[in-house]
């Protein structure tokens, strides 16, 4: 054999050599390590409940969006009691789903968004009042400079 045979025959058997290890590796591994189904069915299950979640804050979005505008919609200046106690009510059931879930804190959201609308109804309310004041002492301030 020349030289150059042996040279083919010692790459060709190398080659070979690294392709059935690496098959035999492969097989080995599958077989004794397998995959770990208990924690790819947690992580799916973990999925599944942030899309539900996720869903849930699409949901509360628009349900505050729709508060929102009845809240800015409002003449607090009238009294309007039949409506402001509905908008109320609304704002009340924001905070249902925190505690539907054992009040867990991937559902704060809805606590939160409660508490805000809550605020913003009382600011709202506490502006028009002061509004309100505001005019009244100035009509008053005005008789007395006519007055004087």
């Amino acid at each position: 054999m020349t030289t150059e045979e042996l040279i083919w025959k010692k790459i060709k058997f190398a080659l070979i050599f690294i392709l059935s290890a690496s098959i035999l590796y492969i097989l080995v591994n599958s077989i004794f390590s397998g995959f770990p189904l208990s924690k790819s069915v947690e992580m799916m299950n973990s999925i599944s409940e942030s899309e539900k979640i996720l869903n849930e804050q699409k949901t509360y979005v628009t349900k505050v969006n729709d508060i929102k505008l009845g809240i800015d919609s409002l003449d607090f200046a009238i009294s309007q009691v039949q409506i402001m106690d509905e908008i109320k009510e609304n704002i009340q059931q924001l905070q249902n789903i925190y505690r539907l879930n054992g009040m867990s804190s991937k559902y704060i959201f809805g606590l939160q968004s409660s508490k805000t609308l809550k605020l913003y109804f009382d600011t709202k309310e506490e502006l028009s009042s002061i509004i309100r004041n505001n005019e009244i002492i100035q009509k008053d301030l005005n008789e007395c400079k006519a007055n004087i």
